[in-house]
Protein backbone atom coordinates (compact mmCIF):
# COMPACT_ATOMS: atom_id res chain seq x y z
CA UNK A 1 0.00 0.00 0.00
CA UNK A 2 1.22 3.55 -0.50
CA UNK A 3 2.75 5.51 2.18
CA UNK A 4 1.72 8.56 4.04
CA UNK A 5 2.74 11.31 1.48
CA UNK A 6 1.06 9.09 -1.47
CA UNK A 7 -2.58 7.89 -2.27
CA UNK A 8 -2.77 4.71 -4.39
CA UNK A 9 -5.76 4.87 -7.40
CA UNK A 10 -7.93 2.76 -8.97
CA UNK A 11 -9.45 3.55 -11.78
CA UNK A 12 -12.36 0.85 -12.94
CA UNK A 13 -15.09 0.66 -15.74
CA UNK A 14 -17.56 -1.96 -15.98
CA UNK A 15 -15.01 -3.51 -19.13
CA UNK A 16 -11.59 -3.13 -17.24
CA UNK A 17 -9.55 -1.45 -14.86
CA UNK A 18 -8.08 1.66 -16.42
CA UNK A 19 -5.61 2.74 -13.91
CA UNK A 20 -3.75 1.12 -11.09
CA UNK A 21 -0.76 3.09 -8.95
CA UNK A 22 0.21 5.03 -6.39
CA UNK A 23 -0.36 8.77 -7.24
CA UNK A 24 0.75 12.70 -5.32
CA UNK A 25 -2.50 13.80 -6.21
CA UNK A 26 -6.16 13.24 -7.73
CA UNK A 27 -8.54 15.82 -9.20
CA UNK A 28 -11.64 15.08 -10.31
CA UNK A 29 -15.47 16.70 -11.42
CA UNK A 30 -18.04 15.75 -9.08
CA UNK A 31 -21.99 16.09 -9.42
CA UNK A 32 -21.66 18.97 -7.53
CA UNK A 33 -18.27 21.17 -8.54
CA UNK A 34 -14.69 20.19 -8.93
CA UNK A 35 -12.71 18.65 -5.86
CA UNK A 36 -8.74 17.36 -4.83
CA UNK A 37 -7.44 14.86 -2.69
CA UNK A 38 -4.21 14.82 -1.42
CA UNK A 39 -2.89 11.89 0.92
CA UNK A 40 -4.10 12.32 4.34
CA UNK A 41 -7.65 13.47 3.23
CA UNK A 42 -10.86 12.54 5.11
CA UNK A 43 -12.51 9.48 3.99
CA UNK A 44 -15.78 10.27 1.69
CA UNK A 45 -17.74 8.99 -1.22
CA UNK A 46 -19.19 11.44 -3.72
CA UNK A 47 -21.04 11.30 -7.36
CA UNK A 48 -18.85 11.97 -10.28
CA UNK A 49 -20.35 13.78 -13.25
CA UNK A 50 -19.33 13.59 -16.23
CA UNK A 51 -15.98 15.31 -16.72
CA UNK A 52 -12.38 14.00 -16.03
CA UNK A 53 -10.30 12.58 -13.25
CA UNK A 54 -6.47 13.70 -13.63
CA UNK A 55 -4.16 11.62 -11.48
CA UNK A 56 -0.39 13.20 -10.97
CA UNK A 57 1.91 9.92 -10.19
CA UNK A 58 5.13 10.34 -8.63
CA UNK A 59 7.13 11.64 -11.33
CA UNK A 60 4.55 14.57 -11.32
CA UNK A 61 3.47 13.13 -15.17
CA UNK A 62 -0.38 13.82 -15.22
CA UNK A 63 -2.83 11.06 -16.53
CA UNK A 64 -6.18 12.05 -17.77
CA UNK A 65 -9.48 9.92 -17.77
CA UNK A 66 -13.23 10.66 -19.55
CA UNK A 67 -15.26 9.85 -17.04
CA UNK A 68 -19.12 9.41 -17.93
CA UNK A 69 -20.90 9.11 -14.46
CA UNK A 70 -20.06 7.19 -11.68
CA UNK A 71 -18.32 7.13 -7.71
CA UNK A 72 -15.19 8.09 -6.07
CA UNK A 73 -14.60 6.66 -2.78
CA UNK A 74 -11.43 8.25 -0.39
CA UNK A 75 -10.18 5.60 2.50
CA UNK A 76 -7.30 5.68 3.58
CA UNK A 77 -5.00 7.02 1.19
CA UNK A 78 -6.56 5.12 -1.46
CA UNK A 79 -8.64 6.61 -4.00
CA UNK A 80 -11.20 4.30 -6.34
CA UNK A 81 -12.82 5.45 -8.64
CA UNK A 82 -15.92 3.15 -10.19
CA UNK A 83 -17.22 4.92 -13.37
CA UNK A 84 -19.79 3.62 -16.15
CA UNK A 85 -17.42 4.30 -18.68
CA UNK A 86 -13.74 5.76 -18.31
CA UNK A 87 -11.63 6.20 -20.72
CA UNK A 88 -7.58 7.24 -20.31
CA UNK A 89 -7.94 10.74 -22.70
CA UNK A 90 -5.02 9.63 -24.89
CA UNK A 91 -6.59 6.05 -26.29
CA UNK A 92 -9.53 8.23 -27.18
CA UNK A 93 -10.83 8.59 -30.95
CA UNK A 94 -12.50 11.58 -32.40
CA UNK A 95 -15.64 12.07 -31.82
CA UNK A 96 -18.35 11.98 -35.20
CA UNK A 97 -20.50 15.47 -35.18
CA UNK A 98 -22.99 13.57 -37.14
CA UNK A 99 -23.16 11.11 -33.68
CA UNK A 100 -24.07 14.75 -31.89
CA UNK A 101 -26.40 15.77 -34.16
CA UNK A 102 -28.11 12.52 -34.57
CA UNK A 103 -28.12 12.28 -30.65
CA UNK A 104 -29.65 16.14 -30.47
CA UNK A 105 -32.48 15.28 -32.87
CA UNK A 106 -33.33 11.70 -30.92
CA UNK A 107 -33.66 14.12 -27.80
CA UNK A 108 -35.71 16.97 -29.32
CA UNK A 109 -38.04 14.16 -30.39
CA UNK A 110 -38.09 11.69 -27.16
CA UNK A 111 -40.99 11.88 -24.78
CA UNK A 112 -40.12 9.44 -22.57
CA UNK A 113 -38.09 11.12 -19.38
CA UNK A 114 -35.97 7.86 -18.61
CA UNK A 115 -34.63 7.75 -22.25
CA UNK A 116 -34.73 11.70 -22.44
CA UNK A 117 -31.93 11.34 -19.37
CA UNK A 118 -30.40 8.44 -21.36
CA UNK A 119 -29.88 10.61 -24.35
CA UNK A 120 -28.76 13.88 -22.10
CA UNK A 121 -26.12 11.72 -20.60
CA UNK A 122 -24.38 10.43 -24.52
CA UNK A 123 -24.80 14.11 -25.86
CA UNK A 124 -23.26 14.90 -22.54
CA UNK A 125 -20.58 12.51 -23.04
CA UNK A 126 -19.44 12.93 -26.82
CA UNK A 127 -19.47 16.77 -26.08
CA UNK A 128 -17.51 16.21 -22.76
CA UNK A 129 -15.15 13.82 -24.86
CA UNK A 130 -14.54 16.20 -27.80
CA UNK A 131 -13.60 19.05 -25.31
CA UNK A 132 -10.86 16.70 -23.58
CA UNK A 133 -9.79 15.39 -27.23
CA UNK A 134 -8.87 19.44 -28.22
CA UNK A 135 -7.10 19.97 -25.53
CA UNK A 136 -4.34 16.60 -26.00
Amino acid sequence: MADKKTLYVDIISPERPVYSGEALSVSAYAWDGSLGILPGHAPMVTRLGIGEVRVTDLDNKISRFAIKQGYLEVSHDKVVVLSEDAQDVTALKGVNPEDIDRITKQLAEETDPHRRAELQADLEWLRSCDRLLKTV
